[in-house]
């Protein structure tokens, strides 16, 4: 194992070992938030790590289910969901804490829809 103390963060954060599976998803609709009900639930429960590309900006949030809104996983726009800018490439680390299965949770921000690339590591 490297002494990661001794590197640049760049170097650091390469050492840190390989990487997973490189599995690509179909693109998921990014649906408008016009209605909550349209929050696009993804189980990403294989991956430690998702790759992500909009179209458009959108909400996004783990959960352990992909139940409706009586529990609370459906994206609201009042809530406090993180917000992914539109034509940026981001890798997110899926939160393992949440249980065995997890889903990844996607709204559009505003009443436009697109898509979201998604590639699971």
């Amino acid at each position: 194992m490297a002494n990661l103390h001794k590197l640049t963060v760049q170097e650091a954060m390469n050492a840190s070992g390989p990487g997973g599976v490189w599995t690509i998803n179909t693109a998921a609709v990014i649906a408008s938030n016009a209605d909550t009900t349209d929050t696009v639930h993804t189980d990403v429960s294989g991956a430690s790590q998702l790759g992500l590309y909009a179209s458009t900006e959108m909400y996004f949030s783990f959960s352990d289910t992909n139940a409706g809104t009586a529990d609370g996983v459906d994206i609201t726009t009042v809530g406090n969901h993180l917000i992914l800018s539109a034509n940026t490439l981001t890798f997110i680390t899926v939160p393992r804490g949440l249980g065995s299965t997890i889903y990844f949770n996607i709204l559009s921000t505003t009443t436009t829809t697109g898509t979201c690339r998604l590639i699971e590591v």
